[in-house]
Parts: C-alpha cells; sequence; structure tokens
C-alpha cells in the first residue's frame, strides 16, 4: 500500500467514524427532546463534533434524521420483515408479519419512538419507509385475490393495523406499571383480522375463519350457537 492510499484509507475511517458518532448521538437525542426541540446546537453539545462538521455530512437537520432513519431505524425494521418467511395461507403471513412488527417496536422502544416523531409537512416519504410499508401490508393483495378481503376494505384495513400496532408498542411504553395480559398482541391481531375478514354485509354475524376460531372462548361460541339455534326454532 503507498502511502497515499493509506492516508486516503485512514481518511476514510475518520470520515465513517465521525458520521457514525453523530448519528449515534442523535439517535439517543432525538427521543429525549422530540422533533422540535432538536437542534444542531444541542446535537454539538451531545456528539462533541462543530456544527460545520455535522452539516458537511448531513446538511441541515432534516438531512440528518432522514439519514437516521433510512440508515439505522428503517434499515432494521426491513431486515426484520425480510426475515419472516413465506407462507401458504396469507392469513398466516399477515398474522406473522404483524407479530414481527410488534416484537421490533416493543424491544427498540426509542427507535420506534423516533419512527412516529412528525416530519416536515413538505418532506417526501423515505423510500425505506415505503419498502417497509410494502412488506408489512404485503399479504393485503393475496387476501384480496384469495376473496377473503375486499378490494375497497384495503386501505381502511392498512389504518385499522396502523392503529392497532401502534397501540400494542406504544402503550406499554409509556405505561410499564400496567401488567400488560401475557396474549394481548396474539389475541388483538386475531380479533383484528377477524373483524376486517368478515363479509362486510354482517360483519356482526360473520363466523370469523376457521384459522381463527381458536382464539374465541369456548363459552362465547357455545352461547352464541345456543342463541341461534333457539331463533330458528
Amino acid at each position: 500500500m503507498t502511502p497515499t492510499s493509506a492516508a486516503e484509507k485512514r481518511r476514510q475511517q475518520n470520515r465513517a467514524d465521525a458520521r457514525r458518532t453523530i448519528l449515534d448521538a442523535a439517535e439517543l437525542l432525538l427521543p429525549e427532546v422530540g422533533h422540535d426541540g432538536f437542534s444542531i446546537r444541542r446535537l454539538v453539545a451531545r456528539c462533541g463534533y462543530s456544527a460545520p462538521t455535522i452539516y458537511h455530512y448531513f446538511g441541515d437537520k432534516a438531512g440528518l434524521i432522514e439519514a437516521l432513519l433510512e440508515e439505522r431505524l428503517l434499515a432494521e425494521l426491513i431486515e426484520t420483515q425480510q426475515a419472516v418467511p413465506c407462507h401458504e395461507d396469507p392469513l398466516d403471513e399477515a398474522r406473522a408479519r404483524f407479530r414481527a412488527f410488534v416484537s421490533w417496536g416493543v424491544e427498540r422502544p426509542n427507535q420506534y419512538r423516533l419512527l412516529t416523531l412528525p416530519r416536515d409537512e413538505d418532506a417526501a416519504p423515505l423510500p425505506s419507509s415505503e419498502k417497509a410499508l410494502a412488506l408489512l401490508q404485503s399479504p393485503y393483495q393475496r387476501l384480496v385475490e384469495a376473496g377473503r378481503l375486499p378490494e375497497q376494505d384495503v386501505e381502511a384495513l392498512g389504518q385499522a393495523v396502523w392503529a392497532c400496532l401502534h397501540g400494542l408498542i406504544a402503550l406499554p411504553a409509556i405505561r410499564p406499571d400496567v401488567q400488560w395480559a401475557s396474549e394481548l398482541v396474539e389475541r388483538s391481531i386475531d380479533a383484528l383480522l377477524i373483524g376486517w375478514l368478515a363479509k362486510p354485509t354482517s360483519r356482526s354475524q360473520a363466523a370469523p375463519p376457521s384459522s381463527l376460531r381458536a382464539v374465541q372462548p369456548a363459552s362465547s361460541v357455545t352461547s352464541i350457537q345456543r342463541a341461534h339455534s333457539q331463533e330458528t326454532k
């Protein structure tokens, strides 16, 4: 290795170290102060690098936050979703993907909080965010093609899933004093899918998919069947 190439390699390593240190500090600071309270001045005090150095690597505050989301948080989330094995039944795959998402968020409460921080209104969607969402929602079209989910319900289902999974992640993080039920995640996901995969014309009366009936208490199933039998006599 020539002296020039060795020096260049050291410079590249120094740049990589500086960038990593800045992102490490930002990853810790952002959940503490929130998007509005986050500033380059505060980051300088936390990471030890000057403002010009931070601007050199990331451009501005928005560029820094986007780099943090893209390179750290969303990359991990995508890797988690890609690790979910394919299932022959799209319903089973949906459940597996939802569980993986909740597990990722529960194990990384600070990182998850970063993902939910508001961004500038004119900010373009992050490519990695779009990819992660596509992986999470990949079973939806298969459910439509199988005749188990009406096409017009796909968007609403996506919003319902978002609300449910967010609650399963965020509430335990902000209320650690609550003794959360051990089956909360499984039962909540199943209840969500039962509701959305029932026939839209009679959701309240439709029987749940066979693969989900096991989540209902036997007593409630029996009482429903008994009431129906009495009505038909």
